[in-house]
């Protein structure tokens, strides 16, 4: 099993495609210095739980916005849209777990899945659980949370055992200290949510094509004020920023999986004009669209 770089690829709705672990043991870890790079918007049908161990991490779960510290982590839902990048100059590193709650909930007819698992699981209203250090049981997830890490990152002898074990004890303490009655997420803001991954979803759709401020907002109904207020406050980036970086992202996916030309994938892509292509792709990249397909 090892250890890996998470590396985010997604489709066109921006769930990611990456398998974490197998169908007979599904997770996997990663460790990740974000001090160059960042781990852009996606999402998964699995849990995750983040550790920072070292700077401080900036990490976006749909419209709230929280800065973590070495020590703190976050325990990520099912499904909830999310992006973490380095909160200075200074790196950021952090250890991560993806996995499927069927890992400790087995089967989904035992009591462990029907009772414990799925309750929470399939909870849209409860997209993420802060875990700070200086509280006690959530220090102890934390604790369980590295030991399974560890664990399998170093192969130990029966790490699988190790892995599902201490998951399930930090699950449990989870359970046990957590309403989740309180949603973290009012009507309100579920509503958000709804109305940006539609026009995130239009926009992948449509990238390809002649945008607007106008278009977007008309796909979901709304005012362009509301379009701009609704990308400002979930991403905080405006609409035809995000169409930018869409644009960029399956260039540079294209770049990598295909030998075509840097002028027929910038026409694709958006790009009537192939020096502003080259500018904009050096802006967010480093480099020149030729110099990254030989690098890749």
């Amino acid at each position: 099993m090892g250890l890996s770089i998470c590396n985010i690829i997604t489709d066109l709705h921006d769930q990611e495609l990456s398998r974490h672990g197998d169908t007979a043991f599904p997770i996997a870890c990663y460790t990740d210095d974000l001090s160059q790079v960042k781990i852009p918007w996606h999402w998964h049908e699995e849990w995750e739980i983040v550790l920072v161990t070292e700077g401080r991490l900036h990490i976006d779960v749909e419209n709230a916005h929280q800065t973590l510290v070495s020590g703190d982590g976050i325990f990520i839902n099912a499904k909830a849209m999310h992006a973490i990048q380095n909160s200075s100059q200074s790196p950021g590193k952090l250890h991560s777990a993806v996995f499927h709650p069927r890992l400790i909930g087995g089967s989904m007819d035992s009591v462990f899945w029907q009772g414990l698992v799925q309750p929470f699981y399939s909870n849209a209203a409860t997209r993420f659980l802060l875990l700070k250090q200086e509280i006690p049981w959530q220090k102890e997830v934390l604790r369980h949370f590295q030991i399974a890490w560890k664990a399998i990152a170093g192969e130990q002898d029966d790490f699988e055992n190790l892995a599902r074990f201490y998951l399930s004890r930090a699950f449990r303490s989870i359970l046990q200290n957590t309403d989740f009655s309180k949603s973290n997420l009012s009507e309100r803001e579920l509503a958000k949510v709804n109305r940006i991954r539609s026009m995130m979803e239009y926009i992948e759709f449509h990238y390809m094509e002649e945008l607007t401020v106008e278009k977007i907002a008309k796909s979901v109904s709304v005012s362009n004020s509301a379009c701009l207020r609704c990308f400002h406050e979930m991403l905080n980036t405006t609409p035809m920023q995000y169409v930018m970086e869409t644009r960029l992202k399956k260039a540079a996916a294209l770049l990598r999986s295909t030998d075509r030309s840097a002028k027929d994938i910038a026409l694709d892509c958006g790009f009537n004009d192939t020096s502003y292509f080259t500018k904009m792709f050096r802006l967010k990249y480093n480099c020149t669209p030729g110099n990254y397909r030989r690098s890749s």
